[in-house]
C-alpha cells in the first residue's frame, strides 16, 4: 500500500488501519458502481464485492467509466473485476453476476453497502436486505443535474421508503451525465468512510441534495 503516501496525510494510525480493513458490497456496476469501486480501490479497502446481473450495452458508455465499445455483451461486474485487477492497487474484487433481492446472500465479512441501483424497486430491496443484515446503507440517486444521498442504519433511521416515498417515476430512460453521476457516487464513498470511522456531520437522519446546474447544496434533516 505505498501508494497510499498522501492519503497517511489526512488520516490517523488507527483511521488507516480501519480503511484498509474495510470490506464493501456495492450493488450495481453501472454509472454509479464504477465510480464508487474505482474511488474505493484507490483509497485501499480490503475487499469489494460487487454485484450485477446486468451486461455492457451501448447506451451505459457515456457514464459507466470503467467499459468501452469492445465490451458490448459483457457482464459488468466481471469486466469491471478485469479491468480492476489490472491496476494491482491490493484490494481484492469479487464479483457476482446475479441481481440483488432481499434473498441475497451476504457475506459475513461485509462492513458497509453501497447503492448504486437506478431504480427504487430495487433500492427497496437492497434495504431490506441491509436491514436484514444490520449493515449501515449509503444511498444515492442521479437524475439530470440532480442528485440525492443519505444513510440508512437499521433500527436508528427512518428508512428509504419512508424518505423518499413508495411512488417514483416510471420513466424508461433517466437523463444522466458522467461528471454528476461521478460527484454523486464520490460523495457516497466519503460518506462511507465518514460513517466507517465515526466521524461527525454524517448524513445519518439527513437527505443532502446536489442541484449541479447553479452548484446548490440543501441538507434536510429527517
Amino acid at each position: 500500500m505505498d501508494f497510499l503516501q498522501r492519503q497517511k496525510l489526512m488520516f490517523s494510525k488507527e483511521e488507516l488501519k480501519e480503511i484498509s480493513g474495510l470490506t464493501v458490497l456495492i450493488a450495481g456496476a453501472g454509472g454509479l458502481g464504477t465510480h464508487q469501486v474505482i474511488e474505493l480501490q484507490r483509497a485501499g479497502v480490503k475487499k469489494i464485492y460487487l454485484i450485477d446481473s446486468d451486461k455492457i450495452e451501448i447506451s451505459n458508455l457515456n457514464r459507466q467509466v470503467l467499459y468501452g465499445r469492445d465490451d458490448i455483451g459483457e457482464f459488468k461486474a466481471i469486466k469491471a473485476k478485469e479491468i480492476l485487477d489490472d491496476f494491482k492497487l491490493g484490494t481484492k474484487i469479487v464479483a457476482i453476476t446475479k441481481r440483488v433481492t432481499e434473498d441475497t446472500e451476504i457475506p459475513s465479512d461485509v462492513d458497509l453497502i453501497f447503492d448504486a441501483l437506478d431504480n427504487f424497486e430495487s433500492r427497496y430491496e437492497l434495504e431490506k436486505l441491509a436491514a436484514k443484515y444490520k449493515l449501515p446503507l449509503i444511498h444515492g440517486g442521479v437524475s439530470s443535474w440532480y442528485g440525492q444521498i443519505t444513510t440508512i442504519i437499521p433500527d436508528k433511521t427512518s428508512s428509504l421508503k419512508e424518505i423518499i416515498g413508495s411512488e417514483q417515476s416510471k420513466a424508461k430512460e433517466i437523463p444522466v451525465f458522467s461528471p454528476v453521476v461521478s460527484v454523486i457516487a464520490s460523495l457516497q464513498v466519503i460518506e462511507g468512510f465518514k460513517v466507517i470511522l465515526n466521524k461527525e456531520d454524517t448524513l445519518i437522519n439527513k437527505l443532502l441534495i446536489i442541484d449541479l446546474s447553479d452548484y446548490s447544496l440543501s441538507e434536510i434533516e429527517i
